[in-house]
């Protein structure tokens, strides 16, 4: 009974403040946009499922930096923060490997249930992403739990052309650099793309933060042959980044009162010519993809896409050798040479995990008439974990994944309605032990079309596999500073979500309301313990049932001055376990209000308020947040320059150098706040 009222109330929100509060991102997104997640071209107007796409080409440049800046407008989409270099996407209340991430066309597999990393993917040389909020497990299986979030890469063009991007960040003295040439040749198309990004440690109102720094090298290539009846696209991208990992400061730690002697003040000088003396990783992950795509005629379409992905995570420093870690040095970095990986001495990694994984992914597109479309297909993966440092988190691991879907969408005069099914297996098998899961799943979804409006209802069933961490972690985990114990008795969680999303489309305005009810039988979380093992807090992987429900409603409008419009949105999350105990890294309720301001077709200027109320239900090792409001300004000038086009960009963020923490921020719990005020210029200049 609680539970039907607190849905009835935020539903009574949700519709009684809808002139009020809302929000689409940041460029409004024509609905006949195809959608690339679904199958069937679908459009977004027309997709049964709800889908948020951004078109990158429409962005600031500045929100291009990262993938969580870019989406974080998205109403019902958080981001899970390590600083300004290491973020993750959260979908209404669900993170790291319960959303599933989909590059080059094919699942992202880089350890991603780390903290303190981000997702792997540079920015550079993206053309949109797509969003769907709700399990997607039909079509990406395990993981896909709370959504997908599936990266278009940057098109091939007809045209020979080369771009130059740079960009400047004063709060933490950074440098972006971009580079791509691209072209055509008979049926061939080609292209390549090189981006590298150079912050220094970044700085809140209090002072700079050290020991957060962040380097990133990314090279990206293509190549392309097409005809008219086949496709081939051959994708490869080789990331590499370095990033800065800071101590727990002393009273800051809520797991140990007494601080970590291994992480003390001496040594944080961050970034300087003699290498970097605190604790560090170095990630590199490699991705070659090939699509295929087989036009058989009647409409059919077969695709297959191969890939291979390599992984490789090392920890430096912050061990109890402190001595030798010249981390930055070329000697003893020959990484996964005939000889690497045996005898390590100082200054080689303390951790040192090598993940590869191979996929191949078959779809079958078969439409029986037209109002009536199928599509079956099939998902493998194989992957291998290896361990060459000093230390291990997790062991030594192999991963089998299989999965059968069947989806089919029939097409009304006023709607239509998609049903799929799905099945799954997995099986692990480790030195220290090993495990099998199996299931199957199923989705329904309506849609129906009214005048002006629409009404989408969803509803999904999904799981997902342990992961091996969650099943076999034993040791210290220094980028969370606690020592995780993994639990072999794990089993799968299973979710079954109701989504309701009704919206409304006029000539000057577009309104959306959406609410959810998730429930996930044996959710697994982490869970601090009495113990202490090498010095820190023992923390356990352990299941209970949990549920997240709520809404996010949104509002875009276009005033009667041609110049201006706005954006509205308003999200709200509630989630717990079945004991009624708070689930970790919810986000509060949240406001946020764009204007965008067109003083010419050349020139643009943006203000975004955003609000966050205080989250005072938290779990048990979180700390309570107060609630906090920011100011961000920025603009965009399009000129020419030799007769090239020329993109001159700035903004200013938090504006008032306020001092806040975000609920979501892994740094709340170490005393350190959000970045202070930070003012980005930049270029872009297309040849």
């Amino acid at each position: 009974m609680k539970k039907l009222y607190t849905l009835s109330l935020i539903a009574i929100m949700l519709f009684a403040s809808q002139v009020t509060f809302s929000q689409v991102n940041d460029q409004t997104v024509e609905l006949d946009e195809i959608v690339l997640s679904l199958p069937f071209n679908q459009t977004l107007g027309k997709s049964v499922i709800k889908v948020d796409k951004i078109i990158f080409n429409d962005l600031n440049p500045i929100l291009q930096q990262y993938i969580s800046k870019s989406i974080s407008k998205l109403p019902g989409v958080s981001i899970v923060s390590t600083g300004p270099g290491i973020s993750k996407p959260s979908i209404r209340g669900l993170s790291y490997d319960r959303v599933v991430v989909y590059s080059q066309g094919v699942r992202l597999e880089n350890q991603q249930w780390g903290d303190e990393h981000g997702i792997g993917v540079s920015t550079s040389g993206i053309n949109s992403i797509e969003v769907i909020k709700g399990p997607s497990y039909v079509l990406y299986g395990s993981d896909a739990m709370g959504g997908v979030l599936y990266i278009e890469p940057e098109r091939y063009s007809n045209d020979f052309s080369v771009d130059y991007m740079g960009l400047y960040n004063s709060n933490y003295n950074g440098i972006t650099n971009n580079l791509g040439i691209k072209g055509s040749s008979g049926k061939f198309s080609y292209l390549a793309r090189a981006n590298m990004v150079d912050n220094q440690s970044f700085s809140t109102p209090d002072g700079e933060v050290e020991n957060t720094w962040f380097k990133e090298n990314d090279i990206q290539a293509g190549l392309k042959y097409e005809t008219e009846k086949f496709s081939s696209d051959l994708r490869l991208s080789m990331n590499f980044s370095e990033l800065g990992l800071p101590h727990m400061e002393e009273g800051h730690d809520d797991h140990d009162e007494e601080g970590h002697d291994d992480h003390d003040e001496e040594g944080h000088d961050d970034h300087d010519e003699e290498g970097h003396e605190d604790h560090y990783q170095e990630l590199s992950h490699t991705t070659l993809t090939w699509v295929n795509t087989f036009d058989l005629g009647n409409d059919h379409e077969l695709n297959v896409t191969l890939g291979r992905q390599l992984n490789d995570r090392k920890e430096f420093g912050g061990h109890e050798e402190e001595e030798g870690h010249d981390d930055h040095e070329e000697e003893g970095h020959d990484d996964h040479d005939e000889e690497g990986h045996e005898g390590h001495e100082e200054g080689e990694a303390e951790l040192d995990m090598e993940l590869s994984t191979n996929t191949l992914d078959i779809s079958l597109v078969m439409p029986q008439s037209d109002n009536l479309n199928l599509t079956i297909g099939a998902n493998i993966l194989s992957q291998e974990n290896k361990n060459f440092g000093h230390e291990e988190l997790i062991p030594d691991a192999e991963k089998k994944d299989f999965g059968l879907y069947a989806l089919g969408q029939i097409t009304m005069e006023n709607g239509a309605a998609l049903l799929g099914v799905r099945y799954d297996n997995r099986s692990i098998s480790s030195d220290m032990g090993s495990a099998d899961f199996s299931n199957f799943n199923g989705s329904v979804g309506i849609k129906r079309d009214f005048k002006n409006s629409s009404l989408r209802f969803n509803i999904g069933s999904g799981y997902r596999a342990p992961n091996l961490i969650e099943l076999f972690a034993d040791g210290v985990h220094h980028g969370t500073f606690r020592y995780e114990k993994g639990n072999v008795n794990l089993v799968a969680e299973k979710s079954f979500q109701t989504d309701i999303s009704f919206d409304i489309n006029n000539e000057d305005s577009s309104v959306s309301f959406n609410l959810f009810y998730n429930d996930i039988s044996d959710y697994i979380y982490i869970s601090p313990s009495r113990d202490r093992m090498d010095g820190f807090a023992v923390f356990n992987y352990m299941q209970q049932d949990s549920e997240l429900y709520g809404g996010e409603i949104s509002f875009d409008k276009k005033t009667g001055f041609d110049w201006l419009s706005y954006n509205t949105s308003l999200e709200y999350i509630f989630a717990e376990s079945a004991d009624g105990e708070a689930l970790p890294f919810i986000s509060p309720l949240t406001f946020n209000q764009v204007f965008n301001i067109d003083f010419s077709s050349n020139y643009s200027f943006e203000i975004d308020f955003l609000a966050k109320a205080k989250q005072g239900r938290v779990s048990m090792f979180e700390e309570e947040t107060d609630g906090y409001s920011i100011l961000n300004l920025s603009g965009n000038w399009m000129t020419s320059f030799l007769e090239n086009d020329l993109n001159i960009f700035w903004s200013v963020n938090n504006v008032f150098d306020k001092e806040y923490y975000d609920h979501l921020s892994r740094f709340k719990t170490a005393g350190i706040e959000e970045m202070g005020r930070n003012i980005s210029v930049g270029l872009k200049y297309k040849f």
